[in-house]
């Protein structure tokens, strides 16, 4: 029999068992619901018009709101010879075309522009690597922008190189430098040390392209006088063993009294051919007396002959020849010596007509407000890459769909 007391307990106690089982119910409920919320929410995050409004607003947030401060330094100038070429000056006032010295301004420029951007300009600048992580190291908030410390040489040349533009310009031929930094004082030093390497390259130029010409003149120079000095050498010791006398002008002594005495013998000759005929008789004492003159005559010149060439003395025939060509050679070397002489002076003008300098158009100056045309360009930027991207992804997709 049930006592009848434990019927409200038992009554409560069911009551009670509901109630959280109620209770139960709903939070699962609840829960399903608030699940649901959070999927459609996910959901609604992978959407390509959220996910492309998230990319856009954060990197307006960056650009415009957290983004570090970058100053702009500017300066112009251009590489220009000291002596511009021969008729460049007269073509230029007479209304003609400058585009040579253009030309060559502009090819400097583009020497100068990779040069700049050389590891080398680097290290001359900041020889110790932490300075320049120590000048361009991040800040908060914007911690992407900077140089972090402990960064690569590769790393390092690569920052170093986005701190700076070299523009040639084609229709001036001059050059424009920009610098960026963190602040005003930062890009402007960066601008005068550049500036400073520019002058440094030039004169660098300047003394090779120096050193190489007069090396070549002066090594031309130096042969020359060596040739004169052999030539030369070589006649003296001919004039010690042959007499001090000119060989030439003895052959021409007597190549001259040779000839005097065949002129005075084709005089004779003729006289006697006149006797001859005149007296008809070559016995006769005034032919004889002319004949005996004539054949002594040719007797004498016979013998002047044969001792101009005889074996016992000297041959005046070589010896002329010898010594005329060691006084060619004497005059070879010295027009040759002439000649690297002038081709040396001429080189030295060369030289100092091709020597370049820089030409400041408009120095450097300390930025007075910071540069905002870096904060359009990044943001343009994503605004691009979300163009691309979703471009090249539907391109894709719709090939997909195809297939």
């Amino acid at each position: 029999m049930t006592d009848r007391s434990l019927l409200p307990l038992k009554s409560s106690a069911g009551a009670s068992l509901a109630s959280v089982k109620n209770f139960i119910l709903l939070k699962l409920s609840r829960f399903d619901n608030s699940s649901s919320a959070w999927e459609m929410r996910l959901a609604t995050l992978r959407k390509p018009r959220t996910v492309i409004s998230l990319f856009l607003a954060s990197s307006a947030f960056y650009c415009f709101v957290i983004g570090r401060d970058r100053y702009t330094s500017v300066s112009e100038f251009v590489i220009q010879q000291a002596i511009p070429p021969q008729g460049a000056s007269a073509a230029v006032l007479a209304g003609g075309s400058a585009a040579p010295q253009v030309l060559s301004g502009l090819v400097d420029g583009q020497y100068l522009q990779v040069y700049l951007a050389s590891a080398e300009v680097k290290n001359r600048i900041y020889a110790d690597p932490k300075v320049l992580e120590k000048e361009y190291k991040p800040s908060f908030p914007d911690v992407f922008s900077g140089l972090p410390s402990g960064s690569s040489p590769p790393s390092q040349l690569s920052f170093f190189r986005n701190q700076l533009q070299v523009s040639p310009q084609p229709l001036s031929g001059s050059v424009i430098l920009r610098t960026v930094g963190f602040n005003a004082k930062q890009a402007l030093t960066l601008n005068k040390s550049l500036i400073s390497q520019s002058r440094r390259f030039v004169n660098e130029v300047n003394q090779a392209i120096n050193a190489d010409q007069n090396l070549f003149a002066q090594k031309e120079v130096e042969l020359a006088e060596e040739q004169i000095k052999k030539a030369t050498q070589e006649l003296e010791i001919f004039q010690e063993k042959f007499g001090q006398l000119s060989v030439i002008s003895e052959q021409e002594a007597v190549s001259s009294f040779i000839a005097s005495l065949e002129s005075r013998l084709v005089e004779l000759k003729v006289e006697e051919a006149s006797l001859r005929r005149q007296y008809q008789d070559p016995n006769a004492p005034e032919v004889s007396y002319v004949a005996d003159q004539a054949r002594e005559l040719e007797k004498q010149i016979s013998k002047e002959r044969r001792k101009a060439v005889d074996d016992g003395s000297r041959d005046l025939n070589s010896l002329a020849i010898q010594e005329s060509g060691l006084n060619a050679d004497v005059l070879f070397a010295s027009e040759a010596l002439r000649a690297a002489r002038l081709a040396a002076d001429n080189s030295r003008r060369e030289s100092q007509r091709q020597q370049k300098f820089v030409v400041m158009l408009s120095a450097p100056q300390l930025s007075v407000a910071p540069d905002q045309n870096w904060r359009w360009q990044a943001f343009l930027g994503s605004v691009g890459i979300i163009v691309v991207v979703w471009g090249v992804g539907g391109f894709i997709l719709a090939a997909m769909k195809k297939a």
